[in-house]
């Protein structure tokens, strides 16, 4: 038989492994992430002028696959953005590329010839996301005399690469389309976030429904308010320190939910967790968002969005957690894991269950190994059966 010590380092060990492919997958995920760029689109009658201002890491991409002034540029840019109105296919006309930046960032200008005078316009662009599939694109349509102001704007991810204007003249909706915008990119942030829906998991695994509610009302006001302090530059940490740090608050929460006898309390903990989920949050934000102004409305919709998709998870995940600790078929499900871990009364999951698989173990080991167990002597426990030596001693009192 295993003893504590064997099983508590394969657990141990099985911790680690998981860890380092999460940190593998995560690094490899977030080697496409950085890259975006910012497009105003002007009308002017039967022309669509595009100018497309790429960030440093998306030019460098741009540059990587094509060289310098490359002929094959103007063909990549014709195949992976279409412009359309009145579901006319405008064809692209001219590319102009400008010289790099002084912080490296490049300007094109894409010009589109309609034929007839634009009215509608459908946007539809898979630039840059066949060289990186997480990249952002923050489009803005914008009037002919005032490039600075917006009219309409959306954000075009791989999950939404079409921006459809149905008046190119009309304004008054930009407000509206970037509140909506930076709301959906908060649910995709978060149903997209592995570690933080880990986490969110890791935390009412062990939780009843009261405690649930603190743990995450806690984790929310934490990170909201992280994100806030780092949006205006009162709290920095580079990535390579925040995503580490957050996937040692999701190990921390796992050992707890086996090691600790009770989380009544773990709502604090959360709380702090949520200072360091929050930096790593903002810094999806702020990669992508324009000016400072932009940046607090973004914010507010952005953390909307955050929200919108934690309570998504939890509403889905807890009531299935929770129905399957209340099943009889739960002792089943316990069993597999290994055995000493079954024998600890977890705070978090069905005691009885725990139980039953310490009763099967024993009964196991009185067959044909000897009486030492993992789950003897734990407070708590009771055994029914009687003990087998004191049965034949008293056998023997009454018999003699």
């Amino acid at each position: 038989m295993r003893t504590m010590g064997e099983g508590a380092r394969r657990l141990l060990a099985r911790l680690a492994m998981i860890c380092c492919a999460l940190a593998s997958s995560h690094a490899a995920a977030h080697q496409s992430i950085g890259s975006t760029s910012y497009s105003v689109i002007i009308v002017q009658g039967h022309t669509v002028s595009y100018y497309l201002n790429m960030s440093p890491a998306a030019a460098t991409l741009l540059r990587n696959e094509f060289g310098e002034d490359s002929p094959d540029l103007q063909d990549y840019f014709s195949s992976q953005l279409s412009v359309k109105t009145w579901d006319a296919e405008c064809p692209l006309a001219r590319l102009d590329e400008g010289p790099a930046g002084s912080a490296g960032n490049r300007i094109a200008q894409v010009v589109f010839i309609c034929p007839q005078e634009v009215r509608d316009l459908t946007v539809t662009s898979y630039l840059f996301l066949d060289l990186d599939e997480s990249h952002t694109q923050i489009a803005r349509l914008a009037p002919e005399d005032d490039p600075r102001k917006a009219l309409r704007e959306a954000v075009l991810t791989v999950s939404n690469k079409t921006f459809h204007i149905p008046d190119v003249h009309s304004g008054g909706a930009a407000a509206g389309d970037r509140a909506l915008a930076f709301f959906k990119l908060g649910i995709e942030h978060l149903l997209t976030g592995y570690d933080h829906i880990l986490f969110l998991l890791a935390v009412i695994i062990a939780m009843n429904l009261v405690d649930t509610i603190k743990a995450v009302t806690a984790f929310t006001l934490a990170h909201s308010l992280t994100m806030a302090l780092a949006f205006m530059g009162l709290v920095s940490l580079p990535g390579a320190i925040v995503e580490p740090l957050i996937a040692l608050t999701i190990v921390y929460v796992a050992l707890e939910n086996i090691f600790a006898k009770s989380v009544r309390h773990r709502w604090a903990l959360t709380g702090l967790f949520g200072l360091v989920h929050g930096l790593g949050f903002v810094g999806a934000l702020k990669a992508i968002t324009v000016s400072r102004e932009e940046l607090v409305y973004s914010l507010l919709s952005f953390n909307v969005g955050i929200e919108t998709g934690q309570l998504l998870v939890i509403s889905i995940a807890a009531p299935a957690l929770w129905y399957l600790r209340s099943r009889s078929w739960h002792r089943r499900f316990c069993k597999g894991f290994p055995s000493w871990s079954a024998c600890w009364d977890s705070p978090g999951l069905s005691s009885g269950c725990w139980h039953e698989v310490c009763a099967g173990v024993r009964e196991g080991v009185h067959r044909g190994g000897p009486r030492a167990l993992p789950c003897g002597g734990q407070p708590g426990f009771h055994d029914p059966r009687p003990d087998e030596s004191t049965s034949r001693g008293k056998a023997a009192r009454i018999h003699g």
